[in-house]
């Protein structure tokens, strides 16, 4: 009765509608529902230090339009939730949706967050400085007047891969990303994960070569150390200062000076230095996701972050961690690249405001 009673809700509500009768497995055959996508909508943003990224969302998740904001030295912290705010506001006078229609905003960082205060906790990679102790929530909530939310990203990645792409093959599905740091998110019996906030990037210290190069964290041979966005700029750099020939050096005056947009568009140009130096990393990431598959045994992994629209690495990272996998030939694990890479966090993010609404609903 308590699913009759939220179905019904919902379709007096406006957001699902009876699409008719369904496919028996068996028994008798099911009634089949449908979202309405678009009497309401939502904000899904991710923020990072390379990009924030400001969707309007539909109820199925789908893109309306998008915004996006380079991170430089003016993107403070007060500067980018502006920008988040008023992209929000401009994005629904644009396509003409009434105030009331919005029903709120979800936000992902890739950095630890404080769920109490909604700060992040370490904000010291971002180019531009205001982010301690900015209470992100509260901010947009006071300037936007809805309802906000944040959760971390990786973990929105892979709620959106599972729900909007492959929620019917399968219901143990991980994502994996590697950007600033190297990150997991995963899907157990159709539900997600929740870790310690503190170990959200616990992936990126899963060793991979103990005699190998020192980590952050002090250990040696982390993940993190050899295929992370910062690990690939240092050794881009390393090789620089050894002679190694390179695009990057009419681009800039002091090899120092070399970032991580200074790279991507590097291996646009197919830079030959760049492009040794990311197949490198994604050996030794293909190395740590089949350590990570041997684990957590998903059927599906799905491959997000900023290098793997680059086929280079995508396809690196898919045939180590396969060759590994030989072992066990009749595990059919598939490593996927994921359809959405520079967007997915923000879809995810969407994801937390529909799900507050349905959970309201429920008794």
């Amino acid at each position: 009765m308590t699913c009759t009673r939220l179905l019904d809700e919902l379709v007096q509500g406006g957001l699902i509608y009876d699409s008719g009768i369904g496919e028996s497995s068996g028994g008798r055959k099911p009634l089949m529902y449908v979202i309405k996508p678009d009497p309401y909508y939502v904000i899904g943003v991710e923020i990072t230090n390379l990009y924030t990224t400001v969707l309007l969302l539909d109820l199925n998740l789908d893109i309306v339009d998008v915004e996006k904001l380079r991170m430089d030295s003016q993107c403070t912290g007060e500067y980018t939730l502006n920008f988040v705010s008023r992209c929000a506001e401009e994005l629904i006078s644009k396509h003409n949706i009434q105030r009331e229609k919005l029903l709120g905003m979800g936000i992902g960082v890739l950095d630890p967050i404080d769920i109490v205060t909604g700060a992040i906790r370490k904000p010291n990679l971002f180019p531009a400085g205001g982010w301690d102790n900015l209470n992100i929530v509260d901010y947009l909530q006071q300037k936007n007047h809805t309802h906000v939310f944040i959760e971390n990203g990786t973990n929105l990645a892979a709620l959106a891969e599972y729900r909007k792409n492959y929620w019917k093959q399968t219901d143990n599905l991980v994502f994996v990303s590697s950007d600033m740091g190297i990150r997991c998110g995963t899907i157990l019996q159709g539900r997600l994960v929740r870790t310690n906030m503190e170990m959200d990037d616990a992936m990126g210290h899963m060793v991979v070569d103990l005699h190998g190069r020192r980590c952050s964290c002090g250990s040696y041979g982390c993940l993190q150390a050899y295929s992370s966005l910062p690990a690939i700029r240092n050794e881009v750099v390393r090789r620089l200062k050894r002679g190694h020939v390179s695009y990057l050096q009419d681009k800039v005056n002091d090899v120092e000076d070399i970032d991580f947009h200074h790279i991507l568009h590097a291996l646009e140009q197919e830079d030959p230095l760049c492009l040794e130096v990311v197949k490198d990393a994604a050996y030794y990431f293909g190395i740590g996701l089949s350590n990570l598959i041997f684990l957590l045994r998903p059927d599906i992994v799905v491959c997000g972050g900023t290098l793997v629209p680059k086929p280079l690495f995508y396809e690196e990272v898919s045939e180590t961690a396969q060759n590994r996998l030989m072992h066990y030939p009749k595990s059919h694990v598939q490593i996927i690249k994921s359809t959405a890479a520079y967007n997915i966090v923000s879809q995810g993010a969407g994801c937390m405001v529909l799900d507050y609404f349905t959970e309201e609903i429920l008794p």
